[in-house]
């Protein structure tokens, strides 16, 4: 029951990111999971965790997911 957002500046760095390094969907994927690799752990466990949102700053790297938890809003 989490819900999961990508904000567009998300969607481009990884269409970018997936064009510099020439792949196709199987490096979009890659892209993706290691952009949520903490999340996808630590979601299922908490079930305080509304909403998680990637971000560009994430896929790049720079940043972490922000992460909404129940008591925010």
């Amino acid at each position: 029951d989490v819900e999961l957002e990508f904000t567009d500046e998300a969607l481009s760095e990884m269409a970018q990111l997936a064009i510099r390094r020439n792949t196709g969907a199987r490096g979009l994927r890659s892209i993706v999971e290691h952009t949520m690799m903490d999340v996808m752990y630590e979601t299922p466990s908490n079930d305080q965790i509304k909403k998680v949102i990637i971000t560009g700053d994430a896929v790049k790297g720079t940043g972490k997911p922000e992460v909404i938890m129940a008591n925010e809003k």
